[in-house]
């Protein structure tokens, strides 16, 4: 990072972009329980995220945990406005019923998968990155699993824009 350049409050700045950009996350009551090196984790209460049968509605866990990839995919990029990052493929299985409190850990990538993400997405203008969720439930116990793979584009593209599969090997 340049020396000019003052550092990012990420968590403000995901709560602000939620806010502004989602208004499911604040319909759900989403928050940031913890951001550090290693996992980026959010909460929602049980309440409005709640089925008919008491426990966590599907769509909401699923919706946590992509909101927590997408936060680990845009501070991947490093810059909240210089690109759009949007999911692209997403595979959630369902372990355990949830009856507290919402929790998703979202894992951040080495330094090492930041740097490379980085290049491609200079060189390419866009960049793909799988971002692996879990959603805790009772007792600390895994009660779903997620794998979304999010998009980083340069903001001149378009959001909507057509992705190349990547070539085997690529």
């Amino acid at each position: 990072m340049p020396p000019d350049t003052a550092p990012i409050d990420w968590p403000a700045c995901l709560r602000d972009l939620w806010a502004k950009g989602i208004p499911l996350a604040g319909e759900m009551g989403v928050a940031i329980q913890r951001l550090d090196e290693h996992v980026l984790a959010v909460t929602a209460p049980l309440a409005p995220n709640r089925n008919h049968m008491g426990s966590a509605f599907g769509g909401s866990l699923q919706g946590l945990a992509t909101l927590a990839g997408w936060g680990v995919a845009l501070l991947a990029v490093g810059a909240p406005d210089s690109h759009h990052v949007v999911i692209r493929h997403a595979q959630m299985r369902f372990i355990l019923p949830v009856s507290g409190e919402l929790v998703a850990e979202a894992a951040l990538p080495s330094a090492g998968a930041i740097a490379a993400f980085r290049g491609t997405l200079a060189d390419r203008g866009y960049a793909r990155l799988s971002v692996p969720v879990i959603i805790r439930g009772p007792g600390e116990s895994i009660a779903a699993r997620y794998v979304g793979e999010f998009v980083a584009l340069a903001a001149e593209r378009q959001a909507g824009a057509n992705v190349p599969d990547p070539k085997p090997g690529a």
